[in-house]
């Protein structure tokens, strides 16, 4: 394959196929130790800016493999000063083994691998795991106790995480939503549950299959949704196969009972429909948002909504001093210094790299582009972790 891209492989393998040489070097271990080779250079780069970067975040992810043994996922976020451009890097270190999947387990790996790779704890300034309870747990988990040793290793929960448990329990707190997807789900059961009857589901329903409901991850309801939805006829016909045709009662019960009552519920279809509304309002190109009225605002008079002074925190001679003139002052200045357009952070930071006026306001810049506020990326190296097994697989066979 290599040779196809590369005219050096393809005469090497060409001398090779023609007996001209015997000692060709691509056995499996031959490879495999030049895998390392590359991989531990790779690291080593990695290794040497996160250090010129002095600050960085640990972000981790954990999943069981194939053989159910758990795995973390090592992410480290940094702000690259090594090159004339300043950038932040995710950059992937590994998967790593564990035993022990409490906190004070997982915690134990993550101080000695950075020990291994030679990296300060103390220069951690931020940290983002999933929600699990022995990852972001205040008393045992693997955030407090990092924050026991260093404090400034602010935490951060992912960020697409507590999204979905935000929308899962704002379905849950209305009473028509959790029966609405209480039918989405026990549509799935019955076909799941059995393979006979899942048979019949995908004879009569060829494309989208239908998904299980999972509680922390609210896309997998608009996917269950989904399949439903756009082929509801369908289902509604494996439904009423399976009862006419299953041989337990009590399934047979069910399954009628979905296809006439469920199913057949005006109030069903039209919150079927606005659960893929956006959807469907993306693939026509509108924009799913409702119109907002104009807000017609008072007038309101120089004495209306304002605090009293007995609201008011008193400040120090020191403090008022620092508030109102000094600091005022140094952002003024800044902000005459700083070129008249629109400036994303990296580009204050790049900024701020050609001059030398505030080294201090350089220092949080990086400090707060190396806090984490997902561990996408971490969850996103299983997924490539399971293509490429899946690749590996494929061109044995």
């Amino acid at each position: 394959m290599s040779g196809k891209f590369d005219p050096i492989i393809q005469e090497h393998v060409l001398r090779i196929t023609n007996a001209k040489i015997h000692f060709h070097y691509l056995g499996h271990n031959i490879q495999n130790e030049l895998i390392l080779i590359i991989a531990s250079i790779i690291k080593a780069e990695i290794i040497k800016n996160v250090k010129e970067a002095k600050y960085f975040s640990v972000i981790l992810d954990c999943t069981p493999d194939i053989s159910h043994q758990e795995q973390i996922s090592l992410i480290l976020r940094y702000v690259d000063v090594s090159s004339n451009s300043i950038c932040v890097q995710e950059s992937f270190l590994g998967f790593l083994n564990v035993d022990d999947t409490t906190g004070q387990g997982l915690f134990n790996v993550l101080l000695n691998e950075l020990k291994s790779l030679d990296l300060d704890v103390d220069n951690v300034r931020g940290q983002s795991y999933d929600n699990g309870s022995n990852m972001k747990g205040k008393q045992q988990g693997v955030q407090k106790k990092l924050l026991d040793i260093n404090f400034r290793a602010f935490f951060t929960p992912s960020g697409s995480h507590s999204l979905n448990l935000t929308l899962c329990d704002i379905a849950n707190s209305c009473g028509k939503a959790k029966d609405f997807f209480g039918v989405i789900q026990r549509i799935y059961t019955i076909f799941a549950n059995s393979t006979k009857r899942w048979k019949i589901l995908l004879e009569n329903v060829p494309d989208l299959t239908l998904k299980p409901l999972l509680s922390t991850h609210w896309e997998s309801r608009v996917e269950s949704v989904k399949a439903i939805r756009f082929q509801i006829a369908k289902v509604r016909e494996a439904l009423l196969q399976v009862g006419e045709t299953d041989n337990d009662s009590k399934i047979r019960s069910e399954a009628k009972s979905l296809a006439k009552n469920e199913l057949g519920d005006f109030e069903f279809l039209v919150a079927l429909v606005i659960c893929v509304a956006k959807n469907i309002a993306i693939e026509l190109n509108v924009d799913p948002i409702f119109p907002e009225r104009r807000v017609i605002r008072r007038k309101k008079y120089f004495d209306e909504n304002q605090a009293s002074s007995s609201d008011e925190v008193p400040q120090t001679t020191e403090e008022s001093f620092r508030v109102n003139y000094f600091l005022y002052i140094v952002d003024q200045l800044l902000k005459d210094i700083l070129p008249d357009k629109e400036m994303k952070a990296t580009d204050i930071l790049n900024f701020l790299k050609r001059k030398c006026y505030f080294r201090n306001a350089f220092i949080v810049y990086r400090i707060l582009l190396t806090i984490p506020v997902t561990v996408a990326f971490a969850e996103r190296s299983f997924s490539k972790l399971k293509y490429l097994k899946s690749y590996l697989r494929s061109t044995m066979l």
